[in-house]
């Protein structure tokens, strides 16, 4: 009896271990499609950071940029509301996605991720925010590097480094996290999740990103075989009891690993672990 019932819990075991490398199989191609998609990394061109006295947009040298005046070259104008950024069209070129005819004042900012943006010939470009600052995120719909790019090498699936772990939540609670600019940026934070690891305890602090869980970890893997300043990590909300994974396997690369043009946060030093992760993204070919 005692055999078969480890026979049938071998099998359950080897089940659920096909399923997660069948599902990591399917995130590396998930994130080759993000990559290379027109929301994704590689298509960026520029970060322009906007000041109110040059409101204009403009056409400028085979790129786009500001102006304090009206131009033979202007695409429009941007209005700054308390906490919000319209584009006022001059030119029957400019498009918003999903919309026909193309509006004369258009919202960009705020805007959710991925629906939508502004387009003029082989550009698109959306509006972000960064420590109360606005910045025109420009992409070239036919950059080089969509040709260029190759998958990013990975790990192979370790189930090691998949962890049961308990989410201590932390409520009205925030914390400042730098980013790659030097920007500090004031994080909601969801908890602090607690797992074991070689008979020693860890913890990770675990912040809100859009409603998710977000993890922004570092190892001892950084800068030898994954990206120096860390990598990301999202984790399924916790059960009723407070239990949930954490699987490394899906550990993935900043944006910042793909582009200069990026503003990525630095992981909190509460999240810098002190063993290696030999699980999720490596560093990128070519970085």
């Amino acid at each position: 009896m005692k055999t078969w019932i480890f026979f049938l819990s071998f099998l359950a075991f080897a089940g659920i271990s096909r399923a997660q490398e069948v599902a990591f199989e399917q995130w590396k191609i998930k994130r080759t499609a993000e990559l290379t998609g027109e929301d994704g990394w590689l298509n960026l061109a520029a970060l322009f950071w906007m000041e109110v006295h040059s409101p204009y947009l403009e056409e400028a040298n085979s790129t786009l940029g500001f102006a304090e005046k009206v131009g033979s070259t202007t695409l429009g104008k941007f209005e700054f509301g308390q906490d919000s950024v319209w584009f006022v069209g001059m030119s029957s070129a400019i498009q918003e996605k999903n919309t026909v005819p193309p509006s004369n004042r258009i919202l960009v900012f705020p805007m959710e991720y991925g629906s939508g943006g502004v387009y003029f010939k082989n550009w698109k470009w959306t509006i972000i925010q960064r420590g109360g600052n606005y910045a025109l995120r420009l992409r070239d719909l036919n950059h080089p590097n969509l040709q260029n790019f190759t998958p990013t090498p990975t790990f192979d699936y370790n189930s090691s480094f998949r962890f049961q772990a308990k989410l201590i939540p932390r409520f009205n609670q925030t914390i400042d996290i730098p980013n790659v600019l030097g920007q500090v940026i004031s994080w909601k934070v969801i908890g602090v999740l607690q797992f074991e690891y070689e008979g020693k305890n860890n913890e990770l602090l675990v912040l809100d990103e859009l409603g998710k869980l977000f993890v922004i970890f570092a190892d001892e893997t950084s800068a030898l075989e994954t990206y120096p300043t860390g990598r990301y990590l999202y984790v399924n909300p916790p059960d009723s009891s407070g239990m949930t994974t954490v699987d490394f396997n899906f550990s993935y690369n900043p944006p910042c690993a793909y582009t200069e043009f990026a503003t990525c946060p630095i992981p909190p030093k509460s999240n810098r672990l002190s063993f290696a992760v030999h699980a999720g993204e490596k560093m990128p070919k070519g970085h």
